[in-house]
Parts: structure tokens; C-alpha cells; sequence
């Protein structure tokens, strides 16, 4: 399935194709570009972010449109959908702040200020109010959507991942990783960051499994244990799957099946970590894509690139899970 924006005048793409040039304008997005592609916590809406400031949400299941909502924030870098499927968060490269605005009717309720934008996460905790946010170059911060003020600030600490359930935070510090209790925010432990270069990518507590990528084609993807920061002795995935933090894509675990999704490279895969096994979808010239937080849909932006081989209607692809693990014989 492919869902779609709402029909409506685009301006004008920074990116064209004048004869055998590309030419490039500086800071002007591509109108049909998704960035960002993120889940309600029940899995039923779907927001993505786009350039030119535009967020659109789509019931998942269904694929129907439900609203656009125009940011004035320019290229949106993070989205994030309240619990309670009354709020949406947007942040983009232009403003000094975060805006919430209410899903019903699309109207602004106010602005989080920032330090450092942009933001390039956003993720709702287990409440309404409390959100998880990372500025260009850290700190992670916490911030209260109610009062709209920053409740704490982790400083020096980076790339921040919530647990599929909310009640753990992860972040990075120099050498070390940090878990955090969302509950109080004091941290349970540190374990050693595996290399220089790499960043957990998700994580589930339940079964000790912190999912890791690295920057460099020489370490890859890896599972480690949470408790502790070893190496799970499980099968490396194949060298197709590359990560560069710098390009976008998401990874997310799913512990039910122990497989591990994500986008990254312009294309969407999936990764048994027990097995080594990989799929991975043709190239869809776009780095967004998603795993509904019920691990049944697996969406990825498609992008329809001036050098895509065929054209296609750029928008959002939506596979069912099972679908896929059918497929690959997973």
C-alpha cells in the first residue's frame, strides 16, 4: 500500500534537472521529500515530516488522510505523536523551537525553546507532557509540553533512544553509554561504548538487547548486552546493511521475533539476529522509515529522485510485516 498527501500547490524544488546538470540551491528543499516517518504509540496514526515545512498524518491502518499541517519550520528533521493521539511535536532547521499542535484541528498550542536547533529526535515518554528531545550536537534534554519549559538537560550526552515501552532511556557519553529510568531519571548503569564511531540504535530491557551500528563498514551492526556491553554471540548481518548516522534511516528492534528492521542507504531491510539473516527492499531514494511500536507495519519514504531509474509518486510504502517475513522466508 502507498499513502499520499493531500493534493496542494507545491513550491518550487531546490533540487532540478536542467539538461544533463543538477543544479542544487542552497537551503531549498524537494516538496515531496519525507524526512521523518514516526508512529503513534498504539500504532494507529502515522506522521511524517517533509521539506518546505509540512507534516502530513494518515490513520495506518487504512492509509487514510487524516490532516497536513504546514510547520513554517522548513526542512522538518523530527516528529513525535503524543500517547494520547491529541498532540503532535515538529521541529525543523528553521526556528529556535520545538511547536506543539493538536492533531484535531491542526492548531498551534505553543513553542519549547531550544538552544542549538535543530532537533533531530523527538519521542513522547509514557505521559502527554513529558518529551524526550536531542538539539544539533547534543545535550539531550527533557522538556514539559504543558509548561513548555526544559525539565532536565543531560549534558555531553547524545543520541538518545527510548525502550519499546517507554521506561528506558539510552544515551551516549564519550566512551560509555548510559541507561537511564525514565521513571526519576537517575541512571541504573553505564556500560562501555563498543567504538568510537558507534551508537546504539534501539533497545529493549525486557530482553537485555541493545541493537548497535557503527559508523564504519568494518564493525557494522552488532546485538550487545544491555547489562553489561558485551557482544551477544550472535551472526554478524550481511555487509549490504550500511549505517551512516549523517544520512538518516532508523533501525528498531522487535524482540517478539528478534528481528531487527531499518532503513538506511535508501533502502528498507530486515535483520534476523539470530540467524544473520538479512532482506533488504530495491533502493526507495529516501533515508525515513518506521516500525509501528506493534511491530506489524513497516513503512519507508519514497522518494521519486531525479536519478531514480523509473518515476514513481513519491509518499509513504506500507508493508505488513508477515507480508515481509513470508516473503523472505524469515
Amino acid at each position: 500500500m502507498m499513502l499520499f498527501d493531500q493534493k496542494h500547490k507545491e513550491p518550487k524544488s531546490g533540487v532540478e534537472l536542467q539538461g544533463n546538470s543538477i543544479t542544487i540551491r542552497a537551503g531549498v528543499g524537494t516538496p515531496t521529500t519525507i524526512n521523518v516517518l514516526a508512529f503513534s504509540r498504539d500504532s494507529t496514526l502515522l506522521a511524517a515530516g517533509k521539506d518546505f515545512g509540512r507534516v502530513v498524518i494518515w490513520r495506518a491502518q487504512g492509509g487514510t488522510f487524516l490532516r497536513a499541517i504546514d510547520t513554517g519550520q522548513g526542512v522538518v528533521t523530527a516528529v513525535a505523536i503524543s500517547p494520547d493521539n491529541q498532540l503532535i511535536v515538529t521541529a525543523g532547521q528553521e526556528g529556535q523551537n520545538i511547536k506543539v499542535w493538536q492533531i484535531s484541528d491542526g492548531r498551534l498550542m505553543g513553542s519549547l525553546n531550544i538552544d542549538r536547533p535543530p532537533v533531530h529526535s523527538l519521542a513522547f515518554v509514557l505521559n502527554t507532557r513529558t518529551l524526550i528531545g536531542a538539539e544539533n550536537g547534543a545535550p539531550t534534554i527533557v522538556l514539559d509540553t504543558a509548561s513548555k519549559d526544559p525539565v532536565l538537560t543531560f549534558p555531553g550526552e547524545w543520541s538518545p533512544i527510548l525502550s519499546i515501552d517507554g521506561q528506558t532511556l539510552i544515551t551516549v557519553l564519550n566512551d560509555k553509554i548510559i541507561v537511564r529510568d525514565t521513571s526519576d531519571w537517575q541512571r541504573k548503569r553505564e556500560i562501555p561504548r563498543l567504538t568510537k564511531s558507534g551508537n546504539p540504535l534501539a533497545v529493549d530491557a525486557h530482553s537485555d538487547t541493545l541493537i548497535y551500528g557503527d559508523f564504519f563498514d568494518n564493525f557494522g551492526f552488532a546485538a550487545v548486552r544491555l547489562s553489561t556491553g558485551d557482544l551477544l554471540p550472535y551472526p554478524r548481518p550481511s555487509k549490504m546493511l550500511k549505517w551512516n548516522p549523517s544520512e538518516g534511516g532508523f533501525a528498531s528492534f522487535d524482540p517478539k521475533a528478534g528481528l531487527v528492521f531499518g532503513h538506511s542507504g535508501g533502502k528498507l531491510w530486515a535483520w534476523d539476529i539470530h540467524t544473520g539473516k538479512t532482506c533488504v527492499s530495491p533502493i526507495l531514494y529516501s533515508e525515513s522509515g518506521a516500525l509501528s511500536p506493534d511491530g506489524s507495519i513497516l513503512v519507508g519514504g519514497v522518494d521519486n529522485s531525479i536519478f531514480a531509474k523509473e518515476k514513481v509518486k513519491a509518499g509513504v510504502a506500507l508493508w505488513n510485516v508477515q507480508s515481509i517475513l513470508k516473503a523472505c522466508s524469515m
